[in-house]
């Protein structure tokens, strides 16, 4: 069959994707992923074929000027008119679609460009979420930001998804559909691929934190949440890691000798080992820890952040810091609390015990057979 996935032109919705895209794949079904621009590269870099939807848009800094209105229109957290670039991938989507005739649409919760090209052609639409926030009415909401593509394109409403599937762990899970079948599927980290580094082995004795901000939040909002690392990290008995994008780096002056400054890590094979992880709360990051098993400090601040924290916290996998921020003291008493790591322990093994992505292609494979044979 032809699987069509909808990779939004952001780090952290394109890559969560991934491992289904590959897994459909490797099941030996022919699999395209749609994004814009250097996003279409990334997805081709994890050996995939894509289609560029929007050739030379650069969706960072369209949506770096979004929330820099955002702030002077004082906003907050509302929704907005905003398609998450659905908008911008719409009409050359269409066209693509209408030519490949793909059997299958599977989208993440922005993707909404996904239900639009299923109602036009008639074609089975599978939701995958990326973390623990999203509900249908922020999906619904979403959507009708696209109310002009809908009419552009002669479509009335989106069809209903033949499935969602439910990437968090079981016990962890809070989400809330309206009435689709489930399907739990295993996260599995995709975070590019690296030759391995020989710092990347630990030193005995020596224990190891990671901290990232992601790749969205320091763009827009600079390094305050981190500003312990450049202050006081030393006070930490540990290596740390600092994970930062050249492109956030304006505010940095000089770091402790504990921390090593880095651009880019496949944090999915880095966390394994490491004994804790320091970040701003994307659902990325805080799955991929879970899965490792690694306690976590969530700064949960912003867009879904406050919920995937949240969901940390409740598990007994990890703190969040609180109005005080974070401290030395607290990253210390973090280490040194072994109720943390057990609980992270027993998510990850529970996570493995969850059907894999090429499972769960198979199970599609077979509900869609069922369905429409």
């Amino acid at each position: 069959m032809r699987i069509l996935f909808v990779g939004p032109p952001l780090y952290g919705l394109l890559y969560p994707v991934l491992s289904l895209a590959q897994a459909f794949r490797v099941n030996g079904h022919e699999v395209v992923v749609a994004s814009t621009d250097k996003f279409a590269q990334k997805a081709a870099q994890a050996g995939l074929v894509t289609f560029d939807a929007a050739p030379g848009f650069d969706s960072e800094a369209d949506y770096r000027r979004r929330e820099a209105l955002r702030k002077k229109n004082n906003a907050g957290t509302k929704m907005g008119h905003f398609s998450f670039f659905s908008d911008e991938m719409a009409d050359r989507l269409v066209a693509f679609t209408a030519q490949w005739h793909p059997d299958l649409i599977v989208y993440p919760p922005l993707g909404v460009i996904g239900p639009l090209l299923a109602a036009k052609f008639d074609i089975p639409v599978v939701m995958q979420s990326v973390g623990f926030a999203h509900k249908p009415w922020h999906i619904k909401g979403v959507t009708r930001s696209l109310a002009d593509a809908y009419a552009r394109h002669g479509v009335v409403e989106p069809p209903r998804d033949l499935a969602w599937i439910d990437v968090t762990p079981p016990s962890m899970s809070i989400l809330e559909n309206d009435g689709e079948p489930v399907i739990s599927m295993q996260y599995v980290p995709y975070n590019g691929g690296a030759v391995w580094q020989s710092w990347w082995d630990r030193t005995p004795g020596r224990r190891r934190l990671l901290v990232s901000l992601g790749t969205l939040k320091p763009m827009v909002d600079g390094l305050d949440l981190i500003s312990w690392v450049m202050d006081s990290a030393d006070e930490v008995d540990a290596e740390i890691i600092l994970h930062l994008s050249d492109n956030a780096r304006d505010d940095l002056h000089d770091l402790p000798p504990n921390v090593r400054l880095v651009d880019w890590i496949p944090m999915g094979v880095f966390l394994n080992g490491a004994d804790g992880f320091i970040h701003h709360g994307g659902a990325g990051n805080t799955l991929t820890a879970l899965h490792a098993g690694i306690p976590q400090i969530v700064f949960g601040q912003g867009a879904d952040r406050p919920v995937n924290a949240q969901a940390v916290v409740d598990r007994g996998c990890g703190i969040i810091p609180g109005e005080q921020g974070l401290t030395t003291g607290m990253i210390n008493d973090f280490l040194n609390t072994p109720s943390f790591g057990a609980a992270a322990a027993d998510v990850a093994a529970e996570m493995a015990a969850q059907d894999s992505p090429s499972t769960v292609a198979s199970t599609i494979i077979t509900q869609l057979t069922q369905k429409y044979s």
